[in-house]
């Protein structure tokens, strides 16, 4: 790539777009924080081709993690770094640490195996709840009949380091449990001006003008990060990219620094122009340390991959990619026109497959990512057999739900769910997912949520046949923003230049929105595939497409899916309805509106008042526009008739009022004096 000795290839306009987080400057930088030894089931299944079937076969995904670690068992319980450590489920281990991974011991061990393999190793449960109990608690040999595994630990450690990443830089994307992603761009452009005085736009005021370039003796320090090697024909001046990611690379090495001061925790860090390779970035070398993508180095570094590596082509996408080119490597991929990957896929997914394989990745980092909802789900094995068992087993995952409203601030009236459902499935097949809306009348606390759960129970055994029972969940959805004291929309309504700037904000923030919707499906087309895929997706194979949005439900999920029939975790909810007896169901309660006397179900009262305050404001909008109108006719008349009000003294209309027009007032036949005063 060819360079003058003095400008540099990037122009003013592309370093102020760091300021503004914009996807279209080749300057900006994504981290992508990835906790070692922390917690994170990702375990995929694999397609693999032949030429007269298609089976499947549990492997590691490539883009995945090799294993799953236990960082967080290890400080809990205040174990050297050295000691082999495993945490178990029941009896498979879903982490495993380095250590313990050095001696053989692999998650696709069993507990047996991996004692036999590491006489050493030291294994731990993770949490339970126990059927009777409130709360979840470490038990050293937990009863998979009456037990359900808890993840609220490593949650709560998870918020805690999220809340460092968010105090050190202002736009945090948490992907899931134990990853996050961080647009430094802001960052590295005020260290940049604080660095380098002659990036300021000069008085001329040229944006389109390019930089002039570093000082080519310039000391990069990369924090001990791992370089990847540039492409052989990239030029070798150093540039403002060069520079940009050295800055990057110190900001992750202090905020990786603040984890493991802070908390104890260790993290591997991927550094990158967007997403898709920060991410790359972050699994190439583990555990501690962090790798940095330069632009000059990015086709080399994919060059040397399978795309099945890349995020969302792991799995069956990547199959018919691979089976429809008759390659896995990525490389092969390059040659190929984008006409003919139209051919062979959906447009959309064929120009999202032709820019990823080129490191083209246009999606934002989203700093409001928050839970939308929650699930918790229980297998039973046995089978549960009468409404006492399922009564107790509803208490365990009202509880568990309960616990982590709370720690998301429902109870405090922050953010709060629209919508329960449980979802039963009876051993003899059928099953259905039942929801009822959350009334938003009273405060909404765990015993709520019992009485809600209970009569959603009762629906489901009026159904014939509901015991046995193999496996009952219940989730929460429809979060939504609520401002404490909210009493409806009068509460929002505010005059003058705060209700101008308030609707200011709000078109501002809704254009926002728009905005990244609009990005996201421009630059994610590919998603409609994706989701024709995950309707039919087992549990096992579900992690290989690693959801951000769903992979912050419950990762041991995945086991109970597989028993119920995969449908709990994708399954649509109902629209509120209830197959039988709605009005019979706990919590279900109606208002009397002190207005109208109308009774309306308890969850829709808000609405309810809503409507009457509007109405009123449509009804005094209406006597205003009246009274606009009496007016001006008034002044209509007055000045088409100059006699109105000016007739002489004793002039009046003649007894028994004639139809004609009256004398010395100026009206017509049908018009009428207007009453001024009344």
């Amino acid at each position: 790539m060819a360079l003058s000795q003095t400008k540099s290839r990037y122009t003013y306009r592309q370093l102020s777009q760091l300021s503004k987080y914009s996807v279209d400057t080749p300057l900006r930088a994504i981290a992508h924080i990835d906790l070692d030894a922390f917690y994170n089931a990702n375990t995929a299944m694999v397609v693999v081709v032949h030429k007269e079937k298609t089976k499947r076969q549990r492997s590691t995904s490539a883009g995945m993690k090799l294993s799953v670690q236990a960082q967080c068992e290890v400080k809990r319980l205040g174990l050297d770094e050295g000691e082999p450590l495993a945490v178990q489920q029941w009896q498979s281990l879903i982490a495993v640490n380095y250590p313990a991974r050095e001696f053989g011991v692999s998650r696709h061990s069993t507990a047996a195996d991996a004692l036999k393999i590491c006489p050493n190793l030291k294994l731990v449960h993770v949490a339970t709840w126990q059927e009777g109990d409130t709360h979840w608690a470490y038990r050293e040999n937990p009863n998979i009949a009456s037990c359900k595994s808890c993840l609220d630990p490593y949650r709560n450690e998870s918020k805690k380091i999220v809340s460092i990443f968010r105090a050190a830089c202002p736009r945090v994307e948490k992907a899931s449990i134990d990853e996050s992603f961080l647009d430094l761009s802001v960052m590295i452009h005020e260290r940049l001006l604080a660095r380098y005085p002659s990036l300021v736009l000069p008085s001329h005021n040229d944006h389109a003008e390019n930089l002039p370039l570093p000082p080519q003796d310039v000391e990069l320090g990369w924090g001990g990060s791992h370089l990847l090697e540039l492409d052989e024909e990239w030029d070798s001046v150093v540039d403002w990219d060069d520079v940009g990611m050295a800055i990057a690379a110190e900001i992750v090495n202090e905020i990786r620094g603040m984890v493991k001061e802070k908390m104890g925790y260790t993290c591997s860090a991927g550094v990158a122009q967007n997403r898709m390779l920060a991410k790359l970035g972050s699994g190439y070398k583990k555990p501690n340390q962090q790798t940095i993508i330069r632009t000059g180095a990015i086709q080399r570094f994919l060059n040397s991959l399978k795309f099945t590596k890349i995020r969302n082509l792991g799995g069956k996408f990547g199959a018919q990619i691979s089976d429809s080119f008759n390659t896995e490597q990525l490389v092969d991929l390059l040659d190929i026109p984008l006409e003919k990957l139209q051919s062979k896929l959906d447009d959309g997914a064929a120009t999202w497959v032709y820019n990823v394989i080129r490191g083209i990745d246009r999606s934002e980092v989203n700093p409001r990512t928050q839970i939308k909802s929650m699930l918790s789900a229980k297998s039973f094995r046995p089978t549960i057999n009468t409404s006492g068992q399922a009564h107790r087993w509803l208490l365990i995952l009202v509880s568990d739900i309960s616990s982590r409203l709370e720690e998301e601030g429902v109870m405090e009236g922050k953010r709060r769910p629209k919508t329960i459902a449980m979802s039963h499935k009876p051993s003899g097949g059928g099953g259905k997912t039942r929801s009822v809306p959350i009334p938003l009348g009273r405060p909404l606390t765990k015993d709520v949520l019992m009485a809600l759960a209970e009569g959603l129970l009762k629906g489901a055994e009026s159904e014939e046949k509901a015991y046995p029972c193999m496996g009952l969940s219940l989730q929460v959805t429809g979060f939504e923003e609520r401002e404490l004291g909210n009493m409806g929309i009068a509460g929002f309504l505010v005059k003058g230049e705060q209700a101008r700037m308030a609707n200011k904000e709000r078109v501002e923030s809704q254009q926002e929105e728009d905005r990244v919707a609009k990005r996201r499906k421009v630059d994610g087309g590919i998603g409609r595939f994706f989701r024709k895929e995950l309707e039919d997706l087992d549990a096992d194979n579900f992690d290989a497409f690693e959801s951000e949005e769903l992979q912050e439900q419950d990762r041991d999920m995945m086991e109970i899916e597989a028993t119920m029939g995969g449908a709990s975790r994708n399954e649509v909810l109902g629209d509120g309805s209830l197959s039988a007896g709605l009005s019979d169901l706990p919590g279900h309660h109606t208002y009397t509106c002190s207005r109208c006397s109308a009774e309306v179900p308890a969850q829709d009262q808000e609405e309810h008042e809503d409507w009457h305050f509007a109405k009123s404001l449509a009804d005094e909008d209406r006597a205003a526009a009246r009274e606009a109108a009496t007016a001006a006719a008034a002044a209509a008349a007055a000045a088409s008739s100059p006699a109105l009000g000016n007739s002489k003294k004793g002039s009046r209309p003649k007894k028994g009022g004639g139809k004609g027009p009256k004398k010395g007032t100026g009206m017509e036949k049908g018009q009428r004096k207007l009453a001024f005063g009344s």
